[in-house]
């Protein structure tokens, strides 16, 4: 090669800014998905910047910035999606934290800063205070679960309940 000038090493190509001896001794995953049915037959499906198996616990993924989709009924889905979240296999539930996010197919959408989800019996929890909007109404309450399938479906929010309710006609009603 023929240079017409000393080269410069500063614009010699970038490497990773990364700890060789960390990716050497962990096992992760990159972009991992996972995809399954419940035992009621309905799809979920989970994916992830990356995924690694839980230190202490073999049987745990730890995955980072997640999403999940879950099939309520044919017509009907819940999509999740948190910073962190760990999936426990043999318990068929995952805990999401770090801004929780749950949309419905329905419209509704629920913030939390933490959310435990039981896949087997469809049980979703949040210890934490939870904000929740759909069309006209914005609900703000200290603690919520939602238990049962769809057809039987009860959402319970706690600890302090507030509820600002916009009809149609556009006046806000607390």
């Amino acid at each position: 090669f023929l240079f017409s000038r000393t080269p410069n090493p500063d614009d010699a190509l970038p490497f990773a800014n990364v700890d060789v001896e960390q990716l050497s001794s962990d096992q992760r995953l990159s972009q991992p998905r996972f995809a399954g049915t419940l035992q009621d037959g309905r799809a979920v499906t989970f994916q992830a910047d990356s995924a690694t198996q839980h230190g202490a616990k073999p049987n745990v993924i730890h995955m980072i910035n997640v999403e999940a989709d879950v099939a309520l009924s044919a017509a009907n889905t819940l999509r999740l999606s948190a910073e962190i979240g760990d999936f426990d296999l043999p318990e068929q539930s995952i805990a999401l934290s770090g801004a929780v996010t749950i949309l419905t197919s329905s419209g509704y959408r629920l913030v939390s800063e933490a959310i435990s989800v039981a896949l087997d019996h469809m049980r979703l929890v949040s210890p934490g205070a939870v904000v929740m909007s759909a069309p006209g109404l914005t609900l703000e309450a200290g603690m919520m679960q939602l238990t049962g399938n769809e057809e039987q479906a009860l959402v319970s929010f706690t600890g302090g309940v507030r509820l600002l309710y916009v009809p149609e006609d556009g006046t806000e009603r607390p």
